[in-house]
């Protein structure tokens, strides 16, 4: 190849991961990985500066706002948390899925990422639970059209 090449962040995940099973998979290792690695180093170089830029954004929002939860979801449009959400209609958060016992609901208050940041952050908070506070993902609950359903990780 005689020219530079630019890969999507998709193909350079595919070519990653793929690497990553070839390697684990493998007892011997595999030829050339060392290589391969090397010559995507650029692309890793920006990618991790990709991640830092995000996670300066989401941290810098995070304290401006008072928050107290950890936004972990990177795949944020181009506007940031001013951007509107997709979940037209959206108008609750329920959040099950952490240590105490009975489902956590807050309104959301607009129809912005920060207006979802802002209600799971409550939500958190008010669950209790001090561990599970990244915040994932965000799903539309099917027999509730107007509900989201927040999943968070530790």
């Amino acid at each position: 190849m005689n020219c530079d090449v630019t890969i999507t962040a998709e193909d350079f995940k595919t070519i990653h991961n793929t690497l990553w099973e070839l390697e684990y998979n493998s007892l011997d290792g595999v030829v050339g990985a060392e290589r391969i690695r090397a010559a995507l180093g650029a692309a890793y170089a920006q990618d991790d500066a990709d991640f830092d830029s995000k996670m300066d954004y989401y941290n810098r929002f995070k304290k401006a706002n008072g928050l107290r939860t950890i936004w972990s979801i990177y795949e944020l449009p181009v506007h940031g948390f001013l951007g509107d959400h997709p979940y037209v209609g959206a108008a609750e958060i329920c959040y099950r899925d952490h240590w105490g016992d009975e489902p956590v609901y807050e309104t959301i208050q607009g129809s912005t990422w920060a207006d979802l940041y802002r209600a799971a952050d409550r939500c958190i908070q008010r669950s209790g639970d001090g561990h599970h506070v990244f915040i994932e993902s965000f799903e539309t609950v099917a027999d509730q059209p107007h509900q989201l359903r927040l999943t968070t990780g530790s």
